[in-house]
Protein backbone atom coordinates (compact mmCIF):
# COMPACT_ATOMS: atom_id res chain seq x y z
CA UNK A 1 0.00 0.00 0.00
CA UNK A 2 2.96 2.60 0.55
CA UNK A 3 4.44 1.90 -2.50
CA UNK A 4 1.45 2.61 -4.18
CA UNK A 5 0.66 5.90 -2.15
CA UNK A 6 4.52 6.50 -2.63
CA UNK A 7 3.93 5.98 -7.16
CA UNK A 8 1.04 7.82 -7.33
CA UNK A 9 2.55 10.86 -5.40
CA UNK A 10 5.02 10.70 -7.90
CA UNK A 11 2.88 10.72 -10.80
CA UNK A 12 1.15 13.62 -9.42
CA UNK A 13 4.37 15.58 -8.90
CA UNK A 14 5.29 14.86 -12.50
CA UNK A 15 2.26 16.20 -13.85
CA UNK A 16 2.09 19.78 -11.78
CA UNK A 17 4.38 22.22 -13.94
CA UNK A 18 7.41 23.40 -12.35
CA UNK A 19 6.18 27.01 -12.19
CA UNK A 20 3.58 25.81 -10.12
CA UNK A 21 5.92 24.65 -7.37
CA UNK A 22 7.93 27.55 -6.84
CA UNK A 23 6.82 30.12 -4.33
CA UNK A 24 3.93 32.75 -6.00
CA UNK A 25 6.52 35.90 -4.77
CA UNK A 26 9.57 34.28 -6.54
CA UNK A 27 10.75 36.93 -9.46
CA UNK A 28 11.27 34.03 -11.91
CA UNK A 29 7.77 33.09 -11.43
CA UNK A 30 6.66 36.60 -11.64
CA UNK A 31 8.27 37.02 -14.86
CA UNK A 32 7.46 33.55 -16.17
CA UNK A 33 3.53 33.84 -15.85
CA UNK A 34 4.13 37.37 -17.77
CA UNK A 35 5.24 35.82 -20.89
CA UNK A 36 3.03 32.84 -20.74
CA UNK A 37 0.20 35.47 -20.36
CA UNK A 38 1.88 37.41 -23.12
CA UNK A 39 2.46 34.26 -25.30
CA UNK A 40 -1.75 33.10 -24.71
CA UNK A 41 -2.70 36.75 -26.02
CA UNK A 42 -0.35 36.88 -29.37
CA UNK A 43 -1.46 33.33 -30.32
CA UNK A 44 -4.99 34.48 -29.93
CA UNK A 45 -4.55 37.37 -31.54
CA UNK A 46 -2.60 35.60 -34.27
CA UNK A 47 -5.99 33.25 -33.97
CA UNK A 48 -8.45 35.82 -34.57
CA UNK A 49 -6.66 37.53 -37.37
CA UNK A 50 -6.44 34.67 -39.58
CA UNK A 51 -10.76 34.20 -38.60
CA UNK A 52 -11.36 37.51 -39.39
CA UNK A 53 -9.07 37.44 -42.62
CA UNK A 54 -11.06 33.93 -43.72
CA UNK A 55 -14.52 35.40 -43.32
CA UNK A 56 -13.15 38.44 -45.52
CA UNK A 57 -12.36 36.23 -47.79
CA UNK A 58 -15.19 34.28 -47.95
CA UNK A 59 -17.00 37.68 -48.05
CA UNK A 60 -15.10 39.09 -50.71
CA UNK A 61 -15.60 35.74 -53.47
CA UNK A 62 -19.48 36.04 -52.78
CA UNK A 63 -19.57 39.45 -53.56
CA UNK A 64 -17.82 38.94 -56.55
CA UNK A 65 -19.47 35.83 -57.81
CA UNK A 66 -22.55 38.20 -56.97
CA UNK A 67 -21.38 40.87 -58.93
CA UNK A 68 -20.44 38.39 -61.97
CA UNK A 69 -24.48 37.44 -61.72
CA UNK A 70 -25.52 40.56 -61.53
CA UNK A 71 -23.33 41.65 -64.87
CA UNK A 72 -24.96 38.47 -66.88
CA UNK A 73 -28.14 39.22 -66.01
CA UNK A 74 -28.43 42.88 -67.04
CA UNK A 75 -25.85 42.34 -70.39
CA UNK A 76 -27.39 43.16 -73.38
CA UNK A 77 -27.39 39.30 -74.50
CA UNK A 78 -29.57 38.62 -72.05
CA UNK A 79 -32.26 41.34 -72.63
CA UNK A 80 -32.16 40.51 -76.54
CA UNK A 81 -33.51 36.50 -75.44
CA UNK A 82 -36.04 37.99 -73.20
Amino acid sequence: MRYRIAFLLQVKDQKIPFYEKIPKSNVFYTHYIEQLKAQRMAQAAQDKAEEDRMKFEGASEKMYLDKEQSYLQNSPKSRSCS
